[in-house]
C-alpha cells in the first residue's frame, strides 16, 4: 500500500440499504429478486430484480407485473436499525474512529484491513483526502470493492465522476436530467459552474453539489460511540473444548442478561468466544423479528455457538475456550416497533384505497369539515379522495 493511503479518509455506504437491510433480516435467497416499495413507488432492489432490467422509480404494481417471481416488501424501519447496528458492529471490530450517517459511515483505516469487510457486507468502499469525495468513490466502486481516490488525482476524478451516479447521493431526477440537458454528462464541465448559478438553478441540490465539486472537508474522524447494548461474560477456570460445556454458561449468561432488558426489545444476539492461543471469535445473529422472549434468546444463542465450535474444528481443530460472552444488541423500544407497525398500516391502508380508486374512479369520498355552518346538515360535505 502506498504511503499517502494512511492519511486518507474512508468512506463505507451500502448501496440500495432498504433491500440490503430485508435481505439480511430474512435471510433473503441472493438468486431471488427482491424489491422494497414506499408510496406504491420501489426505492431499493438487490441484484438480481436488476439484472432483470427493474429499476428504483417505478412502481410496485408494474414492477410486479414485469417480474412476477420477484417478493415485494414495504420499506420497513425497524429492520433497517437492526442492519445497520450489525454493519456498524463489524466496523467497530477493525477501528474504533467512526462517524455513522445511515446507510453510509465515515472511518479511519487502512484499505486492507477493510476490504474483507466490504466483501462481507456488500458494501462500496472510498478513500480520499476529503469527506466528499470519498462518499462520491464509495458510490462509484462496485459491491464489495474498495476504491481509492489519492490527493494529486481528486480533480480528475471528480472531472471523470459519470453525473448519473448522482442518483445514488441523493440528488433528484430534475437536477440530474438538467445536467445532462447542459452537456455535463461527467461532472468536469460542472465544475465550471460558479456556485451562484448552481444554486440559482437547483436550489439547495445546487449548493450540495457545489460543495461536492470544490471540497474542502478534511476534518479528522470523531471516536464512535456504540449504541446501548447488555454484555454478559464468563469466565472459565480450565479451558473448555466440547459444546456440552458451553452450553449451560450460555443459558446462565443469556438468563442475566434478559433482566436488564426491562422495556427493551433485542434486535441482535451476539456470542463472543476467547480461545486458548488465538484470537477471539465472533458470531451474530439479526433477528427476523425482534423479541425480548428469553427462550427465543437462548435459542439463537445455542445455533450460534453450535455453529462457532463446527467452523472452527474445520479451521482450527480443537481449540479451548477460556472465556464465553453474550451481548444483546440493537436494542429497540416499544415505541419504535409499534411506529414502525402504524406505518405499516398507514401503507397498506393507502395502497388499498389507490387500487380502488384506480379501479373505481372517483368512487371513493372522504368527508370535509367546514367550521362555523349555521345549519348541521351545512358542516359535512363529501369530496373525491385523491
Amino acid at each position: 500500500m502506498a504511503d499517502y493511503e494512511h492519511n486518507l479518509l474512508g468512506c463505507l455506504t451500502i448501496k440500495h440499504f432498504p433491500a440490503w437491510a430485508i435481505s439480511l433480516m430474512r435471510h433473503h435467497d441472493a438468486v431471488r429478486p427482491l424489491l422494497v416499495q414506499e408510496d406504491e413507488h420501489i426505492i431499493a432492489l438487490n441484484r438480481a430484480a436488476a439484472a432483470r432490467l427493474l429499476e428504483t422509480g417505478m412502481t410496485a404494481a408494474r414492477a410486479s407485473a414485469l417480474c412476477p417471481e420477484a417478493v415485494l416488501y414495504v420499506r420497513d424501519p425497524v429492520a433497517e436499525f437492526s442492519a445497520w447496528e450489525y454493519a456498524l458492529e463489524h466496523m467497530n471490530r477493525i477501528t474504533p474512529f467512526m462517524e455513522s450517517d445511515t446507510p453510509r459511515m465515515w472511518f479511519a483505516a487502512d484499505a486492507d484491513e477493510v476490504r474483507t469487510c466490504a466483501r462481507f457486507l456488500g458494501a462500496s468502499i472510498g478513500f480520499a483526502r476529503h469527506r466528499s469525495t470519498a462518499w462520491l468513490a464509495s458510490i462509484q466502486a462496485g459491491a464489495g470493492q474498495v476504491l481509492t481516490v489519492a490527493e494529486e488525482e481528486t480533480d480528475s476524478f471528480l472531472d471523470a465522476f459519470p453525473t448519473p451516479f448522482l442518483e445514488e447521493a441523493g440528488f433528484s431526477f430534475d437536477c440530474i436530467e438538467g445536467l445532462e440537458l447542459l452537456g455535463c454528462a461527467h461532472l468536469g464541465l460542472a465544475r465550471a459552474m460558479s456556485a451562484r448559478h448552481l444554486t440559482l438553478s437547483y436550489g439547495e441540490e445546487g449548493a450540495l453539489l457545489d460543495a461536492l465539486l470544490h471540497p474542502d472537508d478534511e476534518t479528522a474522524i470523531s471516536l464512535f460511540r456504540p449504541s446501548p447494548c447488555i454484555r454478559k461474560h464468563f469466565t472459565l477456570f480450565a479451558p473448555c473444548y466440547d459444546v456440552p460445556y458451553v452450553i449451560p454458561i450460555i443459558h446462565r449468561l443469556a438468563q442475566k442478561a434478559h433482566e436488564g432488558l426491562r422495556s427493551n426489545i433485542v434486535g441482535q444476539v451476539r456470542i463472543v468466544l476467547h480461545l486458548e492461543g488465538h484470537p477471539p471469535e465472533h458470531a451474530s445473529r439479526v433477528l427476523t423479528h425482534p423479541t425480548a422472549r428469553l427462550d427465543a434468546i437462548v435459542r439463537f444463542a445455542e445455533r450460534l455457538v453450535d455453529g462457532m465450535f463446527a467452523d472452527m474444528k474445520q479451521t482450527k481443530g480443537q481449540v479451548g475456550i477460556e472465556r464465553v460472552e453474550l451481548v444483546l444488541a440493537g436494542l429497540l423500544t416499544g415505541d419504535m416497533i409499534q411506529m414502525s407497525l402504524f406505518d405499516r398500516k398507514r401503507r397498506q391502508v393507502k395502497a388499498a384505497v389507490s387500487k380502488v380508486h384506480r379501479r373505481f374512479p372517483r368512487a371513493l369520498k372522504r368527508s370535509l369539515v367546514r367550521e362555523g355552518a349555521h345549519f348541521h346538515e351545512d358542516r359535512y360535505s363529501y369530496v373525491v379522495w385523491e
